[in-house]
Order: structure tokens, then sequence, then C-alpha cells
């Protein structure tokens, strides 16, 4: 019985220790985001994954304000969700490449305490391939449009959480692809990596102004674009990729808003997304004791399964190829 209780004391006390200290290191500390009576500002959100938020938002008592470039479908969006819910949101239309347009509408719309940047565009093929403009717009879309956004809500978001004491949140979404790079995906990968950059060291310029930063990873989300992506991508992707099944835009959604509510910094969708982060937390900044024991205790052998998967991912490149050629 001694023995016993030796060599559990031999595992719990260096287990405990690990925990104490990982409650320590966490930064930053766990708040909570409230959503109701707040306003949330979404952009993309006339379909698909913003509009599910926008939706979801609106059931929980927020003011929400949704943006996208075309008037007819936030038109819809603004309908659809009145009908859903019984609530009133406010649309704006602009482009997101547009600086001047993002100011004016952010003006327009009030101080924003949780801005989700949501819109995005994907164009997969492979770079030889694909022609630079539409590299080109996707970078803009996807990463300086996100920057638009940040710069103009930033100075009124600052005075009103030092005028109601209540922490704010920026989220936004990026993508497994941003994670992980994938055969066909070059272009889009780096837009939605370079999110993940400005994201963590955002949180660090914003943690005195109790402001919090968020990453949303979704996986293939069953959207209105999602087909014709899908027919677009080059069929090595698809055999890399095509396995893996899509969520539903209001599965997404309702993840999304917990983990912002909840100030997580990353926040996965699905149980693939969860071991993408456990495998690439690297230095990001997590504010969740539990997960960062898990980190810390799982990312060698995340790294090994990592290392499994890019073997098979060469190997399907690699017979692809050779087929092609014996073709």
């Amino acid at each position: 019985m001694g023995y016993l209780l030796l060599l559990l004391l031999l595992f719990f006390i260096p287990f405990l220790a690990l925990a104490a200290a990982l409650a320590f290191l966490v930064r930053p500390h766990p708040v909570h985001v409230p959503i109701k009576g707040r306003h949330v500002f979404i952009t993309g959100g006339s379909s698909g994954i913003g509009l599910a938020l926008a939706r979801q938002a609106a059931v929980e008592g927020a003011r929400v304000s949704i943006l996208a470039r075309g008037a007819a479908r936030l038109q819809e969006a603004r309908d659809g969700i009145r009908l859903a819910t019984g609530v009133e949101v406010a649309t704006f239309s602009a482009d997101v490449r547009d600086a001047a347009a993002v100011a004016k509408a952010l003006e327009a719309s009030g101080p924003v305490d949780v801005l989700v940047c949501n819109h995005g565009v994907f164009s997969p093929q492979e770079l030889d391939k694909q022609d630079l403009e539409e590299v080109r717009f996707m970078v803009e879309v996807n990463l300086m449009g996100t920057f638009h956004l940040i710069k103009a809500a930033l100075p009124p978001m600052k005075r009103n959480v030092k005028a109601t004491g209540l922490p704010a949140s920026i989220a936004i979404m990026s993508s497994q692809a941003g994670q992980v790079g994938i055969y066909g995906y070059t272009a889009y990968s780096a837009s939605k990596f370079a999110l993940r950059g400005l994201a963590e060291a955002l949180q660090h310029e914003l943690i005195s102004d109790n402001i919090r930063v968020s990453m949303i990873f979704p996986p293939d989300t069953e959207t209105p674009g999602y087909a014709e992506e899908h027919r677009r991508r080059p069929d090595v992707t698809n055999l890399i990729a095509g396995s893996s099944p899509g969520m539903k835009a209001d599965d997404v959604a309702k993840t999304a808003l917990d983990g912002i509510k909840s100030s997580r910094f990353i926040i996965p969708c699905n149980f693939e997304g969860t071991m993408l982060s456990i495998a690439t937390a690297g230095l990001s900044p997590q504010g969740s004791y539990f997960t960062a024991l898990v980190e810390v205790l799982f990312a060698g052998s995340m790294r090994f399964l990592g290392l499994i998967f890019q073997w098979n991912w060469f190997r399907i490149i690699e017979r692809w190829h050779a087929r092609m050629k014996n073709s």
C-alpha cells in the first residue's frame, strides 16, 4: 500500500506542479466578453458564416450591424434575420478594400464592442497557373481588408471600453488553411497565415486596453460559395483535403461566438481543428489553463502525427504526378 501511495505521489506531484506553473504563466487571463445589449459588427454578414453569426448574436440580445458589398443581399439578410428573430439589424454596403468606405460605415454604425472580421475570398489554384491579379485580390480582401476594419474600429472601441469598463473583442475569421498549407492554396494560405501574425501582435498591443483578440479557424463550411470553390480546386487538392466533411455555417457560428464570449485567442471549430490548434500552438497567447495543459502534454505527439499527415500528402502528390506522366 505504501509503495502504491509513493507511486501515486511521484506521478501527481510533477503533474500538479506543471498545472500550477501553467496557471501562473497563462496570459492573457480569461475574461467573459458580454454579448447581450452590446454592438456586434460583422463583415461578410450577408451570407454563410457571417449571416449565421449575425442571426445568433441577435438571438442573444446584441445590437447587430452587418457589412458586405452587395446591397441586395444585405437587404435579404436583414429580412431573413428579422423573420427568424424579430430583431432589426443595421446594414452597411462597402468593399473592405476601400479604407475610406470602411471608415465611413463604422463611423455611421457607432462604437463597436465586438468586431468580427469575417469577410474573405477563396480561389484555389496552383501558383504557377494563377493570375497575379487574383492573388492580389485575395491578399487585399483577406488581409488588407482586416487592417482597414480594425484601424477604423479601434479608436471608438477603446473609448467605449474605458467608459463602460466592459471588455471588447476583435475576432478574425481565418481558416484551417491558415494553420497548414495545402496544395493549391498557396495564395489563400498566405493571406490567412498573415492574419495570425496580425492577431498575435495586436493582442500584445491591446491587452492594456481590455480588448481581446480571437482567431477563428473553421474547416470547409457549407456556404453559398462552397460548391464553386470545390469545383475549382485542383485534383491533387481534392485528393488531399476532399475527404474532410464540411461543417454547417450555423455550427461554426455557434462555436465561434462561444469562443469570442470566452475570450479565447484560438477558436477551433471541430475535432480536427482542435488537433491542428495543439500542433500549431507555438508562441500564441493562451488564456485557457486547461488548453495550455493539453498543449504542453500533447504537442510532441501532435508533431509526430503531423509528420505522418505530411508523409501521406507528399505521397499523394508524387503518385498523382507519376500518373499524369504515364497517361
